[in-house]
């Protein structure tokens, strides 16, 4: 049975182009419920186009129910597997990949998410098809309810869970979790390491019992993405993140010769925004006032361009886990957002610089254990926000 995609639950920023439905972002994806034996997606990918160590990778997320009017689709963590379940990882060695997401010889009833674990900067994910041998819960729905195919029933893209806070985080390779599986000096980064799913961001949605968003990508910044301080002396601006975060997706869609879309902020409208930016433009500022003050002014530009788009949203803006020497620039650039919008909730977050008795990732980025501290020191600083 071929399912229809707009009959899934969709997860962050993602767009349907000829058919197929794009979910490029960390965590971005989609989850549908089904009683049977197995479930196949056809997931479109561009290997021959990236390094071997920069192709695309999803992870699958199968949870059993004892049947499907259990499932309510109405959140993310409802059906999602406990702390410590390792999801199903697949990596898109094909330009169209044949993924089983579940098997079993008997029927089940299972709900099942896929997510892309490896960032928008590498290999493309783009859902072509999904078949299943069994029923899918919506249709199941129809049976129960005795109606016909003609009848309308409510999308399960529009059951978010009203009382859950939404939270965006806008990032760089620590919300990614860029390197999290690998070790400092000894492995050399694949997007097979990446794990937003152990990242601060996700653990600090789940303890928030959170809807979110990730809008990250490894290197940027806000004045210039990441430099080699020794041989590089102008800085790096052909990609930053506030030409990206407005846009849908900005390189999936000029990958497919599109123009970009303006993302649609009512498709996901945050009660939160957690901007964690500045790691990478510490490599160009260098300690320089001239260059400190542009990033001052170009996060503080970044806060106001958030907050007009979405006026209702609280602000937070963290830093320090891989370098401080910004931090205090964090808190300059709120105080100036302050001043002239003195109605808007904005605080400061001021991480802990990692240890290397906490492990130390793939090119000097954080570990799990890392990760795990920044998550509980955020969640403390949201909590009496949600």
């Amino acid at each position: 049975m071929n399912i229809n995609l707009t009959k899934l639950k969709w997860y962050g920023r993602n767009f349907e182009h000829e058919g197929i439905r794009y979910f490029n972002y960390s965590c971005s994806g989609f989850e549908f419920c089904m009683t049977g034996k197995k479930a196949v997606a056809t997931i479109l990918s561009d290997p021959n186009k990236q390094k071997k160590t920069e192709r695309g990778v999803i992870g699958i997320y199968v949870t059993e129910i004892t049947d499907t009017s259990k499932y309510k689709g109405t959140g993310f963590w409802e059906n999602f597997p406990p702390e410590g379940v390792e999801p199903v990882r697949i990596e898109l060695t094909k330009q169209e990949n044949e993924c089983v997401l579940f098997e079993s010889p008997v029927e089940k009833t299972v709900v099942i998410k896929v997510l892309k674990l490896s960032e928008c900067a590498f290999g493309y994910a783009g859902l072509k098809r999904l078949d299943i041998k069994g029923v899918p819960a919506y249709a199941a729905l129809r049976q129960a309810q005795g109606v016909g195919r003609s009848a309308t029933l409510p999308s399960l893209q529009s059951k978010l869970a009203a009382a859950s806070p939404k939270i965006e985080f806008i990032g760089d390779s620590i919300t990614c979790g860029y390197g999290l599986e690998g070790i400092w000096e000894k492995d050399t980064f694949t997007t097979t390491q990446e794990r937003p799913d152990k990242a601060y961001a996700f653990l600090t949605a789940r303890a928030l019992g959170a809807e979110f968003q990730l809008c990250s990508w490894s290197g940027i910044g806000i004045t210039s993405n990441y430099v080699d301080p020794a041989t590089i002396f102008l800085p790096e601006t052909s990609w930053l993140m506030p030409a990206c975060w407005p846009y849908t997706d900005k390189r999936g869609q000029l990958r497919l010769k599109l123009e970009p879309e303006i993302w649609d902020s009512s498709k996901f409208p945050p009660d939160i925004v957690v901007i964690n930016l500045g790691t990478n433009d510490i490599s160009w500022v260098r300690g320089l006032e001239e260059r400190r003050l542009a990033y001052v002014a170009g996060l503080r530009q970044l806060i106001e361009a958030v907050h007009r788009r979405s006026p209702d949203a609280k602000i937070c803006c963290c830093l320090g886990i891989m370098g401080q020497e910004l931090c205090k620039s964090v808190s300059e650039a709120c105080r100036l957002f302050s001043k002239d919008f003195p109605s808007v909730p904005v605080k400061t977050v001021r991480f802990d610089l990692q240890k290397e008795e906490d492990g130390i990732g793939a090119d000097w980025h954080p570990s799990p254990v890392t990760h795990k501290k920044a998550a509980k020191k955020l969640t403390a600083a949201l909590k009496e926000w949600c």
